[in-house]
């Protein structure tokens, strides 16, 4: 389970900002990125406050689901950028 989270999170992001930049949503994307940065700063923050376990569960939320996220929404925004570009060299 400890792989599969990330690892959703990572791809649905990176599909979804492909296809959002291929859309024409490049804007969507980077509104995306900041709010996920956002929940993982206050992630952080709130983790810090906190001692033991429960501290622990806002750093899990922060590097195993909003950081894979932001990640997959780059890579896919690149590489849905790549495509566009691409697509309109060849044509």
């Amino acid at each position: 389970m400890i792989y599969i989270i990330p690892l959703l999170c990572f791809v649905i992001a990176l599909i979804m900002g492909a296809l959002l930049v291929r859309a024409g949503r490049g804007v969507l994307v980077a509104v995306l990125v900041v709010m996920l940065a956002v929940v993982m700063a206050w992630a952080i923050w709130k983790g810090r406050q906190l001692s033991g376990w429960d501290g622990l569960g806002y750093a899990i939320v922060a590097m195993l689901m909003c950081a894979p996220g932001i990640l997959g929404l780059l890579v896919g925004g690149g590489i849905g950028w790549w495509q566009t570009r691409r697509t309109a060299v060849q044509e």
